[in-house]
């Protein structure tokens, strides 16, 4: 037994020096692509407002059923105008309204300054930073290529292209957004992310514009229903 132990325990030590020289080989920081933009407090308010008004949407629409049966047409139209609007909130209804179009493509160089080919084209970071950027700068809805985002949203990459609602899409990327013109981009450029952004446009010649005007909104994909497991006797 103490045989055993003294084996043991040259072994384990030698085990965890090889665990430890391996750690600190593995690089930290694998590139600009493989880095990720977090706004935690963002996605959870955003998350809980929406989540909010789907809830009050689906109280009015029950309380709409009931009224529709005893016929009471003026409180009938009050809910029902009530529940479009919040319907509207929540990215379940079509919007046209003024905004900005924000295109995002590949940068025409031949070759990167600094030799990587993943410096010259978009990666899903610089896509979620352009996204965050324009709630934050007070954008009421946005969309990818036509694609409402919500709350269920995840803007992933797979090589050179998005996957977006179970589509694909290439570049270039429009990401457009219902506010007011001037305050979005007045106040993109000092959203966070936004300075690596706009460097990696100086720097590698990704292309980026941003374009005032009427912006066509569609509505957002429903929302998956609620399922409970039951368990199995």
């Amino acid at each position: 037994m103490r045989r055993a132990s003294r084996v043991a325990l040259p072994l384990a030590l030698a085990v965890l020096g090889f665990l430890a020289v391996l750690a600190a080989r593995v690089p930290s920081a694998p590139g600009r692509e493989s880095r990720r933009l977090e706004l935690v407090d963002l996605i959870v308010e955003q998350d809980m407002r929406v989540r909010g008004l789907r809830s009050d949407v689906r109280r009015i629409e029950g309380r709409l059923a009931d009224l529709e049966e005893g016929s009471n047409s003026d409180e009938v139209a009050a809910l029902r105008a009530e529940a479009d609007r919040l319907a509207s909130g929540a990215g379940m209804t079509a919007l046209t309204g003024p905004g900005v179009v924000i295109t995002l493509d590949d940068s025409g160089a031949a070759r990167s300054p600094t030799g990587d080919p993943n410096d010259l084209v978009v990666h899903e970071r610089d896509i979620q930073t352009a996204v965050n950027a324009l709630w934050a700068a007070g954008a009421e809805a946005v969309a990818i290529n036509g694609e409402r985002l919500s709350v269920l949203s995840a803007v992933r990459c797979a090589g050179n292209t998005l996957l977006l609602h179970g589509s694909v899409y290439s570049p270039p990327y429009e990401i457009s957004a219902i506010g007011d013109p001037a305050g979005l981009q007045g106040s993109l450029a000092a959203q966070p992310g936004m300075e690596r952004l706009l460097d990696a446009v100086r720097s590698f010649g990704l292309e980026l514009s941003i374009t005032p005007g009427q912006v066509r909104m569609p509505a957002g994909i429903p929302p998956p229903g609620l399922a409970r497991a039951e368990p199995v006797t």
